[in-house]
């Protein structure tokens, strides 16, 4: 019998974000503003015939680069059945579905009723806490329908795993949240001391762990710099008082608020990254830093301890712990930074981009 000459038909995955946001009517804005947790779908379209299912202010459908994107009017309300994403889930019959978020159980147990029996469900965590009262037992039950969880560090599942909220380990996989098309720039020069900070200034990120380490720091290396790119302004007041108590004005320069655009730029000539957060899903600002060869040097939690491999493309020092920052901080003059930046830039590449994300989903469908 002659070979078909027709091309076998790719397998179909389903996005789902069931996570609303009434507020938006422009259909492009989710891919413009959130761009990097989308972008790595770009990179499956030779293996999958990809669909995106999300739920907005308005009812819309369009195609972009080849994938289906569909927005499914929707209000704010905490519990809600999606009807008419279960149906076109039905009619679509996905080979695998990837959801946001650990916080939709029922949703999950109604999908498995509408898709095959060999359908892979993969769910995202993005930072979500622990279910109480009876969406503990709505967890588990949706659990005996996941085929794998999507974690930035394995660490951070171990409470689900505790509680017996994931029934095996073997459940889950490390993969990042998004990425970025950020790039290093080797014309751009480094500055041998020079540090960046991206991030909200409240006490979860606690800049004033990091002013005080700083403050210690500088009388041994006065060309040390730190630049503060930031949004939420609640430390502001306490920031900006620390640094004039101490006259720190010519090493920390506080920029507030850019446009994404602008911060690549930073990034590319900062040589170190910092952050004191105390808690983190896995921050785009770190993926991002990395991308451009920042040299981390953030706290000993478990997403960060995964981002850089535990330590060994960056520093970790303890929360809330001056300390241990400074004593890191005091390593730093002496570091080969060649060949620490290509630890870092393979570390992105291999853990932290687009293709990354792309590849740990491919593998999982296919095992």
């Amino acid at each position: 019998m002659a070979k078909s000459d027709e091309p076998m038909s790719k397998p179909k995955m389903a996005y789902i974000s069931f996570y609303a946001m009434p507020e938006v009517t422009d259909a492009l804005f989710k891919l413009k503003k959130f761009a990097f947790a989308f972008d790595f779908l770009f990179l499956l379209q030779d293996t999958f015939n990809v669909n995106v299912f999300d739920f907005i202010g308005i009812n819309y459908s369009f195609s972009k680069k080849g994938i289906q994107f569909t927005y499914f009017k929707r209000n704010k309300s905490t519990f809600f059945i999606p009807w008419r994403l279960l149906k076109r889930i039905r009619k679509l019959n996905p080979d695998m579905v990837y959801i946001q978020g650990l916080a939709y159980s029922h949703q999950i147990i109604l999908l498995k009723k509408f898709v095959n029996s060999s359908c892979k469900i993969i769910v995202q965590d993005h930072a979500n806490q622990l279910p109480k009262g009876i969406k503990r037992t709505l967890f588990k039950i949706a659990d005996k329908s996941v085929n794998h969880y999507l974690f930035t560090s394995k660490e951070m599942a171990t409470p689900y795993l505790k509680q017996g909220l994931i029934s095996s380990s073997k459940k889950i996989t490390q993969c990042v949240e998004g990425s970025t098309h950020f790039k290093c720039q080797p014309t751009i020069k480094k500055e041998p001391l020079s540090f960046l900070w991206v991030g909200r200034l409240d006490k979860n990120k606690d800049p004033l762990t990091i002013l005080k380490a700083f403050k210690k720091f500088v009388p041994l290396h006065p060309l040390a710099t730190l630049t503060m790119i930031f949004e939420n302004k609640s430390l502001l007041k306490a920031v900006t008082s620390f640094i004039a108590e101490h006259q720190l004005e010519k090493q920390i320069k506080l920029i507030g608020k850019l446009r994404h655009n602008e911060m690549e730029y930073w990034y590319q000539k900062s040589r170190f990254f910092i952050l004191g957060s105390h808690k983190e899903g896995g921050p785009i600002s770190l993926i991002e830093a990395m991308a451009c060869g920042c040299i981390p040097v953030v706290t000993k939690i478990p997403a960060f301890k995964t981002m850089t491999n535990n330590g060994k493309c960056g520093f970790l020092f303890e929360p809330g712990n001056e300390k241990s920052l400074f004593k890191v901080l005091q390593e730093l003059p002496t570091v080969n930074y060649d060949e620490l930046t290509q630890k870092v830039l393979n570390q992105f590449q291999n853990e932290l981009s687009h293709q990354a994300i792309a590849n740990k989903l491919i593998t999982l469908f296919e095992t």
